[in-house]
């Protein structure tokens, strides 16, 4: 299958790799194997390592259930830059993981990296008027701190990388890219145009990829969306992010826009109501799920599902070039699918309804309806034996992400409120669960109506919530071939789940 090389820059970069993840465990496909590539100096960065977790674990589950038809959740392939080389009988030793190093960034201080005290005096006198003292004196461990032009020098090394290298050996004709950064801070700014650059030019250590230089790349470039309380300490200013972007879009004017170089750019942002803690990078950089990153990843998928036919690429110069904002029926507070466009909604409105009945029945009723014939009657059962195993304790790990996901996406401004939840928080408010308060479980969806049919009148034939939801699994057991119990317990909540949606909801 061909790939789709996804590019995560920076903390945005990474989070927006987060959703598109969150999509495809629910169903969400594209005609490629996701190959995420996230590249940030902040090796501690508490958002980059929550990515890399749920990314691990899709992986851990979609392995269990690859090519089993009768299941589409964990459907997408998503591998590693190592396994594509090894899929190829390859030989590399780029780690085996998604985030990559910047070579010489391990370095305390940004004088360090560029060899400041070594420079002759002429030398010191042209970096001193290119860096201030604050710059030269930047931690680099916890990333560029919305200094691009710091970012755009470190960040050099990662096209010198073995990483770029084995990303170019195994690039292929049919492969895409597409690159994810903000145009707001530091590391992102700095990393798609020069990214952009070194891909177009067709060189990675002086050998020359024809198939690389005429890829297809899209990119989405993300403007402010939050801020960051005031410190007078830190070296992160709201009060720059707007001037920056005009900088950056200005820039990309010339030299991405301009220079025929992009395929396909998306553009969006928001008002940046929401003010987050102003952390510089680190272990407490754990923001909240943003509906920004949430269509940000959508339009990797749309990326992805756009016609080859129309855009390609001639000599390293891009032909019919697309151009994308998103944008919601309605400006909203608390945005529900009702607000979403058509091409919104079809892409993602009942894969992720039908994921979050998976998800909620696994957490609240499983246990207890171990007995129905979906679960005890067949030789491969699922039982507390079941349950205990590796991989319905990995799939558990993934699905409390995705409810904590959805809940950071309610409390977050602007609000991504799909489903009626109510939300769990640790004594420092950060979101640990959702939980569900209300007896009728098909009035979850926000400003969608259960559908009633006409028995619903008839006493005793109706059947409602968690009842209907093990009718549908009795039903759906019936139809699951034999095979491994992962499998058959995936492709039986997947036929059910589609089954309680489409005859409840939509």
């Amino acid at each position: 299958m061909a790939k789709l090389y996804v590019f995560g820059i920076g903390g945005t970069g990474s989070r927006v790799v987060k959703s598109l993840t969150m999509l495809l465990a629910s169903g969400v496909k594209t005609n490629y194997d996701i190959v995420p590539i996230l590249i940030d100096p902040d090796r501690a960065g508490g958002d980059l390592n929550r990515t890399v977790k749920t990314l691990r674990e899709y992986q851990l589950i979609q392995k269990e259930v690859k090519g089993f038809d009768q299941n589409h959740f964990f459907n997408n392939g998503i591998s590693t830059l190592s396994e594509i080389i090894a899929n190829r009988g390859g030989n590399s030793t780029v780690i085996d993981g998604f985030r990559f190093e910047l070579d010489g960034a391990q370095t305390d201080f940004f004088k360090d990296f560029i060899d400041f005290p070594t420079l002759d005096p002429k030398n010191k006198w042209l970096a001193s008027l290119l860096f201030s003292k604050k710059n030269l004196d930047s931690n680099l461990e916890i990333g560029f701190k919305g200094n691009p032009n710091i970012g755009s020098v470190v960040l050099n090394k990662f096209t010198k990388s073995e990483a770029f290298q084995a990303f170019a050996d195994s690039f292929e004709k049919d492969d895409r890219i597409f690159i994810v950064s903000s145009i707001f801070g530091g590391t992102g700014a700095a990393g798609f145009p020069l990214l952009l650059k070194n891909i177009r030019q067709g060189f990675v250590k002086e050998k020359f990829y024809a198939h690389l230089q005429n890829s297809v790349i899209g990119a989405i470039t993300v403007q402010p969306y939050f801020k960051v309380k005031q410190d007078d300490e830190s070296e992160i200013d709201s009060h720059g992010f707007v001037s920056k972007t005009k900088a950056a879009l200005h820039y990309y004017f010339k030299n991405v826009t301009g220079n025929s170089t992009i395929n396909a750019l998306y553009y969006i942002g928001d008002l940046a109501e929401n003010t987050y803690e102003n952390h510089q990078g680190g272990t407490d950089q754990r923001n909240d799920a943003h509906f920004i990153e949430l269509a940000s990843a959508m339009a990797i998928v749309d990326f992805a599902n756009t016609d080859g036919n129309y855009i390609r690429t001639t000599q390293g110069k891009a032909e019919n070039a697309v151009y994308k904002e998103f944008g919601i029926k309605e400006n909203a507070e608390h945005i529900t699918f009702k607000h979403l466009t058509d091409a919104s909604l079809n892409l993602m409105k009942k894969n992720i309804t039908e994921y979050f009945y998976f998800n909620i029945f696994l957490k609240e009723k499983l246990e207890d309806e171990l007995n129905n014939p979906y679960a005890s009657a067949y030789s491969n059962k699922i039982d507390r034996n079941f349950i205990d195993q590796s991989f319905y304790k990995t799939l558990a790990d993934f699905n409390k992400s995705f409810r904590i996901w959805l809940g950071e996406l309610q409390r977050n401004k602007v609000s991504f409120a799909p489903f009626n939840i109510e939300l769990e928080t640790s004594t420092n408010q950060e979101i640990t669960d959702i939980k569900i308060t209300t007896s009728s479980i098909f009035s979850l969806v926000n400003d969608v109506n259960e559908k009633k049919s006409w028995k619903n009148y008839i006493p005793g034939l109706a059947k409602n919530n968690y009842e209907l939801f093990v009718a549908s699994l009795n039903k759906a057991a019936e139809k699951v071939g034999n095979t491994t119990t992962n499998k058959r317990f995936m492709g039986i909540f997947s036929k059910a789940s589609q089954t309680v949606v489409n005859q409840k909801l939509f």
